[in-house]
């Protein structure tokens, strides 16, 4: 009995290792397919810096330009608001495939601005400059307003802070939407 036991517990101690062997090797396969394959380029330019992934199956490429203050497209700016330094940015996120069939792209653009009327005033003036959006109101009390149309979707939060109230406007949608 005791031979019978313990070439099972072999038998199951070789499947085991044989077993986390195959899965090392596979591991070092996919790392040298990943090391031959895969391509990454990065830099800065005169308008934004970028990330470019070259792959079997095609190019994701990510484009940034930080430039505070751009205000997503037909969203007014706030009277009177001024833009916090670094606080927004445009970026184009874009994957083209090796075979054109499944080319998808996308940008967000954001700024953020603040102003000393009050959360209500600012409210008041987007909800007469922007009728048809939705207004949300969220569990902090702070307030965002939302349109989804056409491809994008646009954004705008309010909320208060100590040094005034924040208004955050973000776009997302195709890149020629923005």
């Amino acid at each position: 009995m005791r031979s019978c036991r313990s070439s099972r517990r072999g038998g199951i101690l070789f499947g085991l290792l044989m077993s986390a062997l195959v899965i090392v090797c596979l591991a070092i396969a996919g790392g040298l397919f990943v090391a031959r394959n895969i391509h990454v380029q990065g830099g800065s330019r005169n308008d934004g810096d970028y990330v470019s992934i070259d792959t079997p199956a095609g190019q994701l490429s990510i484009h940034a330009h930080d430039t505070p203050g751009s205000v997503a497209t037909d969203v007014p700016f706030y009277p009177g608001a001024r833009s916090e330094k670094h606080s927004g940015g445009d970026a184009v996120i874009e994957w083209n495939s090796n075979n054109g069939a499944h080319d998808r792209g996308f940008s967000v653009t954001a700024t953020e601005m603040v102003t000393s009327d009050s959360v209500d005033k600012v409210l008041n003036y987007y909800r007469a400059q922007l009728p048809n959006w939705i207004v949300v109101k969220e569990y902090d009390g702070a307030m965002r307003l939302e349109l989804r149309q056409g491809g994008y979707k646009r954004i705008i939060a309010i909320h208060d802070r100590n040094d005034g109230t924040h208004i955050g406007v973000a776009s997302v949608g195709e890149p020629a939407s923005n």
